[in-house]
C-alpha cells in the first residue's frame, strides 16, 4: 500500500523521464538530510541532480511534494520487507523479532537526518501526516495479525504494545547522543528481541 496523494504529479511513463525523476528523488534526500529543510529548495535539488530547475517542476510541485514522494518511497521499501508472518512459521519468535529490529534499525541509522526532517515536518503538512499515519496504521496492522494468530484474548493491547516498544528503543538508540555508557547497536538489537519475544510469550501462557 502507498498513499496516494492527489495533489501529487503523475509519474512518467517513459523510462528516461522516470531516471530523471528517480535522480532528483535522490538529490533531495540528500539535501534534506545535510541541508535540513529550510535550505533545500528545487534550485538546490535540481543542481545536484544536474538538471535545471524547470525539470524540477516537471516532476514535483514544490520541496513538499518532494517530501510526501519520498515518505511514500520509505513506507513501500518497509512494506516490501517487514512481512507479517504466521505464528505456524520455523522461525522462533525472538529470531523473528531480531530480523525485524535490525531491518527498522538500518533504516533509521541510514537516513536519520531525513527521519527527523519526516518528524519535524509531519505536524505542519497534514497531507504528510496522512502520509506518515497510515504508513504507520499498515505496520501496526501487520504486528496485530501476527500476535493474533496466537490467539491472545486481547490482540490489540498486545500489538500496540510491541509496536510501541520496538519503535522506542530503535528511536532511542538511533536518536540520542552517544556517551559511554551506550550500548552497542547488536546488544540493543538482541536483547530488544529476546525482551519482546519474552513479553509476547507472557500473554500466550
Amino acid at each position: 500500500m502507498v498513499v496516494s496523494l492527489e495533489s501529487g504529479k503523475p509519474i512518467p511513463t517513459q523510462a528516461r523521464a522516470r531516471l530523471k525523476r528517480d535522480a532528483l528523488i535522490e538529490a533531495a534526500i540528500v539535501d534534506f538530510q545535510t541541508l535540513g529543510y529550510d535550505h533545500t529548495t528545487a534550485k538546490s535539488v535540481a543542481k545536484r541532480a544536474e538538471v535545471a530547475t524547470g525539470t524540477f517542476y516537471q516532476y514535483f510541485h514544490n520541496k513538499d511534494d518532494m517530501l510526501r514522494t519520498i515518505a511514500q518511497q520509505r513506507f513501500a521499501f518497509l512494506f516490501d520487507h517487514v512481512e507479517a508472518p504466521s505464528a505456524g512459521e520455523d522461525e522462533s519468535v525472538t529470531t523473528r523479532f531480531q530480523r525485524i529490529l535490525t531491518l527498522i534499525y538500518d533504516f533509521h541509522q541510514q537516513d536519520r537526518e531525513l527521519h527527523q526532517v519526516l518528524e519535524q515536518r509531519r505536524h505542519l503538512d497534514p497531507q504528510l501526516e496522512s502520509i506518515l499515519g497510515e504508513g504507520e496504521a499498515v505496520l501496526e496492522a501487520r504486528v496485530l495479525r501476527f500476535v493474533s494468530s496466537f490467539n491472545l484474548d486481547n490482540p490489540t493491547a498486545v500489538a500496540f504494545n510491541l509496536f510501541a516498544m520496538a519503535e522506542g528503543l530503535v528511536h532511542r538508540h538511533v536518536f540520542s547522543a552517544a556517551t559511554e555508557n551506550t550500548p552497542k547497536r547488536q546488544d540493543v538489537i538482541e536483547l530488544g528481541a529476546e525482551m519482546l519475544a519474552s513479553y509476547l510469550n507472557h500473554y500466550r501462557t
